[in-house]
C-alpha cells in the first residue's frame, strides 16, 4: 500500500510537472524567477528559485531540456555582482539540488548512451584542453581550482554534457524541438535585456547627467548573450509580427550595453536577421530597404552625437578601437606563446600574461580572440582539435533547412563575439549553451519526422 501510494504520488507530480513544461506558463515563470533578483539587486532569491526549479524538473520531468533553462539562467545573475562573484558563495550548497536532481534523473529515467557526429570533435577538444600547457605550465598553475574549471569545463565537461544531452534527446517529443530551443534562447536573451534595463533604472541619474553611456562592468558578457540570441527573436517573428517589438528591444539593449562588440556584431546580426525575414517573406522588400535607409540617414545626420553618447565616457572617445589597447598586445603575445610552445601552448590556466590582462576574480587570462586563444593556450593540438570540431559543425549546418539556418545564425553570432571577447571560451553559459544548440540540431537533422530540407517553424 505504501509503495503504491508513493508510486501514485510520483506519477501525479510527474504528470503535473510535464504539463507545466509543455504549457504556456513555463517560460514566463522562468523569466520571472530570474527577474526577482534583477529587480531587487539581490542575487540570492533568484539563485534559490532557479536551483530549486532546476532540481525539480530533473527529478519529475523525463525531458532534460526542462531543467536546462533554469540552470543556464543562474549564470546570467552574475551580471548583478560581476566584479565580486564571491557574493554567490553562500549559495554554493544549492549545487546539491541540480547535482542530486541529475543523479535521480539518470537513475529513474534510464536511457541508452548515444554519440552523434559531434562526439569525435568534442573528444579531440577535450584532449587538447587537458594536454594544453604540457611542458610549459607549472603543476601549481595547472591544478589550481580556477585552471581546472576551465580545463575540464571547456574539454571533458563539454563532451560529457554533449553525450548526456544527445542521449536524452533520443526520447520522443510532443513538440517541435527547434521551436522550443528558440523559445529558450529568446528567454535567455530577454533576461539579459532586463538586466540592462535594471542597470539604467538604478543608474539613471548618472546617465542623464551627461548623456553618456556609463561603464557597465558586464557589457561584453551582455554582448555575447544578446548577439547570439538575436536569431531566436527573428525566428519568432515568423510566428507573430508582434515580436518585431522584441527586435527593437534587443537593438536598444545592444546599443546601451556600451559594448563595441555589441554595436559592431549586433549590427551584423540585425542585417542577417532582416535578410532571413526577407527570404521567408515575412518582411516585404519595401520595409527592408526603408529600415536600411533610416539607419543610413540616422548615421549620417546623427553619427557624431551617437558616437559621443556611446564612446563619450571612454578614454579615447574619438576612436572606436584605439591603437594602444591591450587587445592588440594580447594578440601579439599569443603568437609569441605559440612560437615558444608550438605543440601544446602554455595552457588555459597559465598566469604568464597577467601583465596584459587580469580580468575579474574567477576569469582566466583570456587573449580575447578565439584563434589566438587556441594557438597560445593549446598550440597545434588545439588547432587540430578545434578545426575538427568546426568542420563537423559546418558539415552539419550545410545539410540545409530551417533548423540549420537558425542554428547557423546563432553560431555565427557566437563566433563573431569570440573574435573580440572570451565568447566560446567561457564554459558556462556560452560553451555549454552552444553544445546544447548543436545537440538539438543533430536530433532535428537526423529525425525522419523533421527532414532538414523542410521548415517546421
Amino acid at each position: 500500500m505504501s509503495n503504491s501510494f508513493v508510486g501514485s504520488f510520483w506519477d501525479r507530480v510527474t504528470y503535473k510537472t510535464e504539463q507545466f513544461w509543455n504549457g504556456r506558463l513555463y517560460f514566463p515563470v522562468m523569466l520571472a524567477a530570474a527577474a526577482v533578483s534583477m529587480l531587487s539587486g539581490n542575487v540570492v532569491p533568484s539563485t534559490v528559485l532557479l536551483a530549486v526549479l532546476c532540481g525539480w524538473m530533473l527529478v519529475f520531468c523525463r525531458d532534460i531540456l526542462a531543467a536546462a533553462l533554469p540552470f543556464l539562467l543562474i549564470f546570467l545573475l552574475s551580471t548583478l555582482q560581476y566584479t565580486s562573484l564571491s557574493v554567490f558563495l553562500p549559495c554554493a550548497p544549492l549545487a546539491v539540488l541540480p547535482i542530486g536532481g541529475l543523479l535521480v534523473h539518470l537513475f529513474h529515467w534510464k536511457k541508452p548512451v548515444v554519440a552523434g557526429k559531434s562526439a569525435v570533435g568534442l573528444a579531440a577538444v577535450a584532449a587538447a584542453t587537458v594536454l594544453g600547457g604540457v611542458g610549459a605550465i607549472s603543476a601549481g598553475e595547472y591544478f589550481a581550482p580556477l585552471s581546472l574549471y576551465y580545463i575540464l569545463g571547456l574539454g571533458p565537461g563539454l563532451l560529457v554534457t554533449y553525450l548526456l544531452l544527445r542521449s536524452e534527446l533520443e526520447m520522443p517529443h510532443s513538440y517541435d524541438l527547434m521551436d522550443r530551443l528558440m523559445q529558450m534562447l529568446y528567454t535567455i536573451g530577454l533576461a539579459m535585456v532586463l538586466a540592462i534595463a535594471c542597470f539604467y533604472a538604478e543608474n539613471w541619474a548618472a546617465f542623464a547627467d551627461n548623456w553618456e553611456i556609463p561603464c557597465i562592468p558586464y557589457r561584453n558578457f551582455a554582448a555575447t548573450i544578446l548577439v547570439s540570441t538575436l536569431p531566436a527573436v527573428f525566428s519568432l517573428v515568423r510566428r507573430s509580427r508582434w515580436y518585431l517589438a522584441a527586435v527593437l528591444l534587443w537593438g536598444a539593449a545592444l546599443f546601451f550595453s556600451g559594448s563595441r562588440t555589441a554595436l559592431l556584431f549586433g549590427a551584423v546580426m540585425m542585417l542577417l536577421g532582416m535578410l532571413y525575414l526577407l527570404r521567408r517573406r515575412v518582411l516585404p522588400f519595401w520595409a527592408f530597404f526603408a529600415a536600411l535607409a533610416t539607419a543610413a540617414v540616422a548615421a549620417l545626420l546623427l553619427g557624431h552625437q551617437i558616437q559621443e553618447i556611446f564612446l563619450g565616457g571612454r578614454g579615447e572617445p574619438d576612436v572606436f578601437i584605439g591603437p594602444h589597447e591591450p587587445r592588440w598586445a594580447l594578440l601579439a603575445r599569443s603568437w609569441d606563446d605559440f612560437r615558444q610552445h608550438p605543440l601544446f601552448g602554455i595552457g588555459l590556466g597559465s598566469q604568464k600574461n597577467t601583465d596584459l590582462f587580469k580580468g575579474i576574480p574567477g576569469s582566466m587570462v583570456f587573449y580575447h580572440n578565439a584563434p589566438a586563444q587556441i594557438l597560445g593556450s593549446m598550440g597545434l593540438a588545439g588547432v587540430a582539435a578545434y578545426g575538427l570540431l568546426l568542420a563537423n559543425r559546418i558539415r552539419l549546418l550545410l545539410r540545409g533547412g530551417e533548423a540549420c539556418i537558425l542554428v547557423g545564425m546563432y553560431y555565427t553570432g557566437m563566433l563573431l563575439v569570440s573574435m573580440t571577447n572570451p565568447g566560446l571560451f567561457c564554459p558556462l553559459p556560452n560553451a555549454a549553451l552552444t553544445v546544447l544548440v548543436f545537440s538539438v540540431l543533430e536530433k532535428c537533422v537526423g529525425d525522419p519526422a523533421c527532414p532538414p530540407g523542410k521548415a517546421k517553424l
